[in-house]
């Protein structure tokens, strides 16, 4: 059993245990997947929010459903949706939910080739983090998940409840748009 294996194993053994309302093993998720949600619910709510708020009631509403998932391995994508479903309630509660349709985003006519070079992101995360939050929310939260947190596309697809091929076009037109306020960036 290789490394990845072993700890998908040892993690669903984790999620088990939590739906049998094992305290300690609740604390475990928490304790492993805290980061990545509170990364991921700033990424798609900016920073007007009161983080604690939204967090509590993102593992709060894990908590109460846990007993309900069906596939403990599918726990982090599970979890996702249900931390996407907040931050949008969130939005929606302080009336700045506005998300715009594919054909209202500007696009850039040439063909993406090579991808980014991951160096100069890396180098520029900052520039790249500002840039994040300048997108639409569609845009914002597809390259968060894809390319922040890792997700493939059928993940994706399920937190977002799409389909891939919406998934595909989301990312090639945030892509699109992120390139083209990076290259207005240098350019200034």
């Amino acid at each position: 059993m290789s490394q990845v294996e072993s700890d998908a194993a040892r993690e669903t053994l984790v999620v088990l245990r939590a739906k049998d309302r094992d305290e300690e093993a609740f604390h475990e998720l928490v304790r492993r997947y805290e980061r990545r949600i509170l990364y991921y619910s700033h990424r798609i709510l900016g920073s007007d929010f009161d983080f604690a708020d939204v967090l509590q009631e993102i593992w709060m509403k894990v908590f109460l459903r846990i007993t309900t998932l069906d596939a403990p391995e599918a726990f982090r994508v599970w979890l996702y949706k249900i931390a996407h479903d907040v931050a949008i309630d969130q939005l929606r509660k302080n009336r700045r939910y506005q998300v715009g349709h594919i054909g209202d985003t500007p696009t850039v006519e040439a063909e993406i080739s090579g991808g980014w070079n991951e160096r100069e992101l890396l180098e520029n995360a900052e520039v790249v983090h500002a840039t994040l939050d300048r997108l639409s929310l569609l845009h914002r939260e597809v390259l968060t998940l894809r390319f922040l947190e890792g997700l493939d596309l059928s993940e994706i697809a399920e937190v977002l409840s799409c389909s891939i091929g919406t998934v595909k076009s989301r990312i090639y037109y945030a892509k699109s748009a992120m390139r083209k306020l990076l290259e207005a960036s240098y350019d200034e």
